[in-house]
């Protein structure tokens, strides 16, 4: 008998409207110990899936139809009483977003207290002890430090362990993984999924893994189902669907992905991703084999000797002020029309770099020009020109766009404010023809910001950057947690508005496969220096230093290889 067992599930949400179907006849199992992977794009129904396995769908509003059992016993309609005794020794779960799903008003030590004291008459002391065993087998150093800490204290790599120590800290039989390792770096990514695998080797634990990643589906899973629009049109073992895929969808999804090496196939600017060529093998849809632009062209940005300090903790006494450097001795140079790549582990800098260059902050010490300009020294007219020149397109284009406030309003206001427009109407066309250009339409310019999706909000972002005509854009992780296909539209959009635009990027990325399909040269940073600058057309064979070597060998190929040889199970035995 399966550990879960669920048939026929279907979930529909109840508003106004009427019933919205989320879930369509969803048959799904898993045995006791085993990984199975649950993959699909946003909406496909993944995350509502694994909500109605636990009963964490809101009540009232949501309609469950079929039947989920877990170990034998039904789940669908039972009562609160009995779901609360299931979750965390039957079934637990690893949240998406580990920051949101800790409480912010506690302290670490707290939070698992309570919850190791939910199901066992243990004392404070007991509880804590057991809590600090649970942070130590999730690989946490210095159990006792992180204990006294609030969770914006720590990184997204130890926030994600708390997170999972959290969930495994009753021994639960099963473990559903919601997107674990999203937005976090390849090295951390890796950290994530050993520790998962040992616990499922160690402790017996099954895991349901829910992720659009599909070199985290090749690393981890035994098993693979493939959702899409409330249904899975694809299952089967996970070596032979990623070899062999037989759904349009499945196969259209794995193309999406770009791996270390596909560079070489197509090196010219009008490569495209998502194209599949002979045999299957992933191939970017070549035009021209027009060459990259060349090193002879002239310098736009340069950065020499960069550092930027921040003060963590002030004193009336300077010398007893505590200081971080965030970036010590950055140089680097972007040649007009490239796309500069820069990568490094989570905390290298990057983003503290990019802000630096675009004069969101200002250098503690050092010299940034742009097109040969100091930025320290301009002010004035000159600043509103540098401004209108060069763009920026946050991470989190949620967070980033005003909720308050429609995409006209949002595209105009830059227009008219850098003198691009002469007019509210010229600036109305100047916002509809950014917002063509980035494959959206006019008449979604008297929209909110919550009616679009992630990928449709990452490209407004783009267009309000476009809008002023700019010369050089900073893309600061504009893929980071993309579903594989938005992002592949997203990375095909960057390189066709380079080449129609004659734009030049600064990329900033943690995916290694992305930088090296869409940059031309790469910076790799590490704890805030530039270690080494390379070409981006051949990242394994061009990387010399060893931290950037580490970076790529934690690149997840979407492969299996054979039981005997998976890295995980290697690194495990050794």
């Amino acid at each position: 008998m399966p550990l879960l067992d669920i048939e026929q599930l279907e979930v529909d949400f109840v508003g106004p409207r009427g019933a919205e179907p989320a879930v369509r006849g969803v048959t799904l199992s898993l045995e006791a110990g085993e990984i199975v992977a649950l993959v699909g794009e946003s909406g496909s129904g993944k995350s509502v899936t694994a909500a109605a396995i636990n009963g964490l769908l809101p009540r009232g509003v949501t309609r469950v139809r079929g039947s989920i059992a877990f170990d034998g016993r039904p789940l669908v309609g039972i009562g609160e009483a009995q779901l609360e005794r299931l979750r965390g020794t039957g079934v637990a779960t690893i949240f998406q977003n580990p920051l949101s799903a800790l409480d912010p008003t506690m302290r670490i030590g707290d939070q698992l207290a309570v919850t190791a004291r939910l199901r066992r008459p243990l004392t404070r002391a007991q509880a804590l002890a057991r809590a600090t065993k649970a942070l130590a087998e999730v690989g946490i150093d210095d159990p006792a430090r992180t204990l006294r800490a609030w969770p914006h204290q720590l990184s997204g790599g130890m926030r994600q362990r708390v997170m999972i120590a959290l969930a495994t800290l009753n021994h639960p039989r099963l473990l559903i993984a919601d997107e674990p390792t999203t937005a976090l770096d390849a090295v951390l990514q890796k950290d994530i999924l050993r520790l998962l695998k040992r616990l499922n080797q160690e402790h017996g634990v099954a895991i349901l893994i829910i992720t659009h990643d599909f070199g985290v589906v090749a690393e981890l899973s035994q098993r693979v189902a493939v959702m899409r629009a409330g249904r899975i049109v694809e299952q089967g073992r996970t070596a032979d669907v990623l070899a062999a895929p037989k759904h349009a969808y499945t196969r259209s999804l794995i193309d999406a992905v770009p791996e270390i090496g596909l560079r070489a196939l197509d090196p010219s600017p009008s490569r495209r991703l998502g194209a599949a060529g002979a045999g299957g093998q992933k191939r970017s849809a070549a035009g021209t084999n027009t060459s990259a632009p060349a090193n002879a062209a002239p310098v736009l940005l340069e950065a020499r000797r960069v550092r930027r300090t921040f003060v963590t903790a002030r004193s009336w006494l300077p010398s007893r002020a505590r200081r971080f450097d965030a970036v010590v001795d950055a140089r680097l140079e972007v040649r007009r029309g490239e796309i500069f790549g820069l990568i490094g582990a989570s905390g290298s800098g990057k983003s503290t770099l990019a802000r630096v260059v675009a004069h969101l902050i200002p250098a503690s010490e050092g010299t940034v020009r742009f097109d040969g300009a100091d930025l320290a020294k301009l002010d004035g007219s000159a600043l509103k020109a540098f401004r209108r020149r060069f763009q920026f397109v946050f991470q989190d284009s949620a967070s980033s766009l005003n909720p308050r406030r429609t995409l006209l309003e949002q595209l105009a206001d830059p227009a008219l404010r850098l003198g691009v427009a002469r007019d509210r109407e010229h600036a109305r066309e100047l916002a509809q023809e950014a917002l063509e250009r980035v494959g959206l339409e006019a008449r979604h310019l008297n929209r909110y910001p919550h009616a679009f999706s992630g990928g449709q909000r990452q490209r407004i972002g783009i267009a309000r950057a476009l809008v002023v005509k700019p010369e050089f854009i900073v893309l600061d992780e504009p893929t980071s947690a993309l579903d594989v296909s938005i992002q592949a539209q997203i990375l095909n959009l960057l390189l066709a508005l380079r080449e129609s635009l004659g734009l030049t990027y600064l990329f900033i990325g943690h995916s290694l496969p992305v930088i090296e399909f869409l940059c031309d040269r790469v910076a790799v940073m590490e704890r805030g220096r530039i270690i080494e600058t390379l070409d981006a057309a051949n990242l394994r064979a061009n990387a010399r230093h060893p931290s950037t070597l580490r970076l790529l060998d934690a690149v997840l190929p979407v492969r299996v290889a054979a039981p005997a040889s998976r890295a995980l199970l290697t690194e495990l035995s050794s």
